[in-house]
């Protein structure tokens, strides 16, 4: 369609499908758009190089403008709502640009070679390609005929250069993350590679054949360097490169003898549909991919799932309560590791979790605002670390949990208790088996007294200058006393914001022991290497001396290397260190020189003071010490120097190639438990093309704990890099008591009365004496419309994230409606759009049956 209108052809069939691709799918109009353009470009001078041109530029460009604003206006509907939620969105200034990079890793580059044919193994940063052996040859051919495929040559030049630069990715990738999903549009121009190659068979030359030939060994030797100096490849892969070596050998029979001949194209038939085969197996069968092969479910699993997530708990909710209600999950309810899923959005379970590319930013910053560990740009809510305070303010009634937490006596949040039957006996609802997603425990549901209505009246404001300076924690604690606007309402009390929560001290202890000294290396020695292991020997009934005296020459420890003694004295200095720099605190968690990570202990001091409490840690300027491949590749050296294994050069190209091939990207995991609770701190690498941000702060709930109980100890362990540090890692306590529970039924009484939710409109009736703020836990959106007795009052932001207003005092009759932005003004631009479309279409119509009624000498005239 675009190359007959670049001809001089109509410019309604562009227009049609260029709208019709627009309204399916915004993300691949953008690519599709900026590759139609680069190919309008390439394809207008390539016409201008051949005389080719029937319009000039200009004109081009003049049609080419009108299809885009036409195809625009007819796609007004859909497309106009879309575009303003994504300018809203948690992406729109939260998604670092390219993640930060200005170059791929290295093990993108090196994996390069390999992704240009397969479609198997890790996929870096989406560069997937998958070509064939067909294409990679026309490809040869279109630069060896540089001169005659010019406009074809730049344009694979410039996907070459893209490919490698993750600001181009990131650009493609709607300003976002460098992933390479945009090679996609590289088929097009590899096709047209391929459409000349084989119209140009029969004048192919010895040349041609000497060039073939020196591609294919230069790409050979560029994928043995890639993949660490061996051709050990997967299995689909030999076939891949199978195929390039047999059409070789097809195109030298055809050269010999003759290219248009049945035995040639039948064989390079076959060869094509052997190699698309290949490619697609290679990415879809279990028999070669093994992340398919992990995740593949049988038929009918993904529906049965979807259904008993909850293993019927939902629909027994929806009997059992009539009202409208908010939801949530225990954090560790599904087992599978996700960002998030909207099955419960599909169960209609009002669950305050979504997982979609386009959230709400308001709703982002709130969580942003009130430090949630778990918010994400494309989840930003999730389950809110299972918080207290955010689920009550988010107005969560009930949360699923797993029948093992109750056995386990796990802590629940503050005020959620479980579901009970007539007879006191809790309500569990069995496991429902669904083969590799079930969650292998039963399913409990716990009540919440304390959840806030959907909409309330706040009679105080809260004062900005003090908020701002609170902890995500007390913040939280604060919106119980007033709510949080941007601008400050006249007429209703300003309150100052308070810290709520309880600083608890605490000391650091190391939990792991490095290999300090001989006896604990020769213990070592003794029970990792199988060459000096003696399996019968217990090596913890012997004391360091007697180990020393009597084991040293089994260990080879007879005597001490300066090497080992070197690594000994760094471990014992790591440790010194590092329990100096602990000592008021904890300020680094770090690996030995062997990179085994260490372990931390948390002891509060005093902790029956924080019963009743929820504990947190609240983690400030976090900073990693990325492992290099060079660390990486010490450690290992001096993992076998401890163990006494030999290092060979094999085994130290084996070790390269093994550190290249899983090279750190940033990303680190924290976990921290306690005798009833456990929790953890993630920070995704930078290879992650969805929710990457660079974390520099964290609250983790560690979870409450009632009057009876008062945890002493929390411990700490980490993977991922080779050390975190901290500017200050503070444990609080936040105190739940009568004068919480005041707060709350203070809120709760100022609820609106005869509350309805329906899918556009939530109504209710509000009574307060004085000026309050209307305060709800709907997402704020443009698109909310408030009238107070009928008549139509501005909304305003409220809590960061929610849609709120000013009410003045009495009784008041609110009713909120809501209405997509942008779809009224999208449905009179697609009426617009449309009449002009069928109005051009017709009159094009008309003009060519004119033409064909008009008699030959008249056409001959003209």
């Amino acid at each position: 369609m675009l190359i007959k209108s670049i001809r001089g052809k109509s410019f309604l069939w562009l227009t049609g499908f260029t709208a019709l691709v627009l309204i399916c799918n915004i993300y691949f109009s953008y690519l599709l758009g900026l590759g139609a353009l680069v190919f309008a470009i390439a394809r207008y001078a390539d016409l201008k190089r051949r005389g080719e041109l029937v319009r000039s530029f200009p004109k081009s460009l003049g049609y080419f403008a009108a299809t885009v604003a036409l195809a625009l206006a007819v796609a007004s509907v859909i497309l106009l709502p879309t575009l303003l939620a994504m300018m809203s969105s948690s992406r729109t200034g939260s998604a670092t640009f390219a993640n930060g990079l200005s170059l791929y890793p290295l093990v993108y580059y090196l994996n390069l070679p390999n992704a240009l044919f397969n479609t198997t193994g890790t996929m870096y940063y989406w560069d997937v390609i998958g070509t064939g052996a067909l294409s990679f040859v026309a490809v040869v051919w279109t630069f060896r005929h540089f001169k005659d495929h010019i406009a074809l040559n730049v344009t694979l030049i410039l996907i070459a250069l893209g490919v490698l630069v993750p600001a181009f990715a990131a650009f493609m990738n709607v300003m976002s993350t460098p992933s390479n999903r945009w090679l996609l549009l590289a088929s097009l121009p590899l096709a047209l590679a391929v459409a000349s190659f084989t119209d140009s068979l029969e004048s192919l030359t010895t040349k041609d054949f000497k060039w073939f030939i020196i591609a294919a060994t230069g790409f050979l030797i560029l994928l043995f360097v890639g993949n660490g100096f061996t051709f050990l490849l997967r299995p689909s892969h030999y076939l891949s490169y199978g195929c390039l070596f047999i059409f070789m050998v097809i195109l030298s029979y055809g050269y010999m003898r003759s290219m248009n001949g049945l035995p040639f194209k039948t064989m390079l038939l076959a060869l094509v549909g052997l190699n698309a085969i290949a490619i697609g197996t290679s990415f879809y069968s279990t028999n070669f991919n093994a992340s398919v092969a992990y995740n593949e479910i049988p038929t009918g699993s993904a529906t049965s799932w979807a259904k008993n997530f909850f293993d019927g708990a939902d629909k027994f909710l929806k009997k059992y309560d009539k009202s409208f209600y908010r939801t949530s999950m225990m954090s560790n309810y599904d087992i599978l590791d996700t960002a998030g899923n909207n099955i419960p959005m599909l169960l209609g379970t009002h669950t305050i979790e979504s997982y979609f590319s386009v959230q709400n930013g308001a709703v982002n910053n709130f969580n942003k605002q009130l430090d949630n560990n778990q918010q994400t740009m494309n989840d930003p809510t999730s389950d809110a670390n299972n918080r207290t305070t955010m689920l009550n303010l988010l107005g969560v009634k009930y949360v699923f949990a797993r029948r093992d937490d109750v056995a386990l006596r796990r802590s629940f949040p503050y005020g959620f208790k479980l579901v009970r039957n007539k007879q006191g006996k809790m309500v569990k609802f069995s496991n429902r088996t669904v083969y590799k997603l079930e969650n292998h425990s039963s399913t409990v549901l716990l009540k919440n007294q304390n959840a806030l209505p959907l909409a309330y009246m706040q009679t105080r404001q809260l004062n900005s200058s003090s908020y701002n300076k609170l902890s995500g924690n007390d913040k939280e604690q604060a919106l119980l006393t007033g709510a949080k606007v941007d601008h400050q309402v006249a007429g209703v009390k300003t309150t100052k914001a308070t810290s709520a929560s309880k600083p608890m001290s605490y000391t650091v202890k190391s939990l792991s022991e490095p290999i300090t000294t001989l006896a604990q290396l020769i213990r070592y020695r003794l029970t990792k290497n199988n060459d000096l292991r003696v399996d019968h020997l217990d090596v913890n009934k012997y004391s360091d001396a007697q180990l020393v005296k009597y084991f040293a020459k089994s260990a080879k420890l007879g005597h001490v290397s300066k090497r080992v003694n070197k690594l000994l004295t760094e471990n014992a200095a790591m440790v010194t260190k590092n329990n100096a720099e602990n000592a008021n605190g904890l300020k680094k968690v770090t690996s030995d020189v062997a990179g085994n990570h260490q372990a931390y202990q948390l002891e509060i001091k005093n902790p029956q003071r924080y019963r009743n409490s929820e504990l947190y840690l609240q983690i400030k300027g976090i900073k990693i010490n990325q492992t290099t491949t060079q660390s990486k590749l010490t450690q290992l050296s001096n993992r076998l120097t401890l163990l006494d294994e030999p290092t060979t050069p094999a085994l130290k190209v084996t070790h390269w190639r093994y550190v290249l091939n899983h090279p750190s990207f940033g990303g680190y995991l924290m976990s921290m438990n306690t005798s009833t609770s456990s929790n953890n701190l993630i920070q995704l690498g930078y290879n992650n093309m969805s929710d990457y941000e660079q974390k520099g702060s964290a609250t983790i709930n560690l979870g409450y704990s009632s009057r009876k109980v008062a945890r002493r100890l929390i411990n700490i362990c980490f993977s991922g890099e080779d050390s975190i540090s901290f500017k200050s890692v503070k444990l609080v306590a936040v105190p739940f008591n009568r004068s919480y529970e005041t707060k709350i039924h203070r809120l709760q009484n100022q609820g609106l009365k005869k509350l309805k939710v329906t899918n556009n409109t939530v109504s209710g009736v509000s009574t307060t004496k004085q000026n309050a703020i209307l305060t709800t836990s709907i997402p704020y959106s443009t698109g909310w419309h408030l009238t107070v007795d009928g008549k139509a009052t501005p909304t305003q932001k409220v809590n960061t994230g929610f849609v709120g207003a000013s009410v003045k005092g009495g009784t008041h009759r609110i009713k909120l409606t809501y209405e997509t932005p942008g779809l009224a003004v999208g449905k009179w631009l697609t009426r617009i759009g449309g009449v002009i479309f069928i109005g051009i279409f017709l009159a094009e119509t008309v003009l060519v049956i004119l033409r064909k009624r008009r008699p030959d000498n008249q056409r001959k005239r003209h």
